[in-house]
């Protein structure tokens, strides 16, 4: 039986050093001879995911977080905050304190101190690659209530807890934990209400027609609780937090200890 194959990037498929296990290439590339669809569903926009990720052939994309989608390289989905939403989150993270940025499809917005504050923040992961793919397309701007087409925020630094932001965007926005820390309550991810990896894994598998009961999901972070709970099969990778673990399907190994292509193994995709 076919299956939708959704899998997170960081600390999933690639490692928060910009290493991907060869052992995960040649499952992805297995699991596809046999015959299923593999899905990247991640939190970046589509222009801060790796290219060699994007040369491997992917049947799908799900990014920002479910604000984007492509059916075989198609884009079929996207969805934009309103200015409404713009203003309400750039209030308050203003008052927080923090330092944060916009994702806007094919480049990033933010001002010239937010920029430099983010990429400092950035150098601490000692990935260089992944601060120059982020990086590479930036507007500058001081007034980003005016800018069009922003799907996601993202935010450092913040004097606010992730669960006050939360409390006081709930009724316009979600607001998730950081993907790329750990154990840090000052960084946050913010996307409109009811947009998450779920939402946009439905308007993949809507437009493949595949039933959601043949998804398997692979993940580690925080913004992965939804697509494992959605998935038929969620499957936590060993370096996931243990919360994430607790509510998924299947727990494997950890993304250096080969533990994609365990789990995969393990679920009958492949030998």
């Amino acid at each position: 039986m076919q299956k939708a194959l959704f899998f997170d990037i960081d600390g999933t498929l690639v490692n928060f050093q910009g290493h991907m296990p060869d052992s995960a290439r040649k499952a992805l590339q297995e699991a596809q001879q046999n015959g299923h669809k593999i899905v990247l569903c991640s939190g970046r926009s589509r222009m801060q995911i790796y290219p060699f990720l994007l040369e491997m052939g992917f049947d799908g994309i799900v990014a920002a977080t479910g604000a984007y989608a492509e059916c075989d390289g198609r884009v079929i989905y996207r969805h934009f905050m309103s200015k409404e939403e713009v203003c309400a989150i750039t209030a308050l993270l203003d008052e927080a304190g923090a330092c944060y940025s916009a994702q806007a499809g094919d480049f990033m917005i933010t001002s010239a101190s937010h920029r430099d504050r983010q990429i400092a923040r950035f150098r601490t992961l000692g990935d260089s690659e992944m601060i120059d793919q982020i990086w590479s397309r930036v507007r500058i701007t001081e007034n980003m209530n005016q800018e069009p087409g922003i799907e996601k925020f993202v935010y450092y630094e913040s004097k606010m807890p992730v669960s006050e932001i939360r409390e006081r965007l709930s009724e316009i926005c979600d607001v998730t934990e950081s993907s790329f820390e750990s154990e840090v309550s000052d960084s946050g991810e913010i996307t409109s209400r009811g947009i998450n990896k779920a939402h946009g894994m439905q308007k993949y598998l809507e437009c493949a027609g595949i039933a959601r009961e043949n998804t398997i999901a692979f993940g580690d972070g925080p913004n992965d609780f939804d697509m494992l709970e959605y998935a038929a099969v969620g499957v936590a990778m060993g370096n996931a937090s243990a919360a994430l673990k607790e509510q998924a399907d299947m727990v494997t190994a950890g993304i250096d200890d080969d533990g994609l292509a365990v789990a995969m193994k393990k679920t009958g995709l492949i030998s």
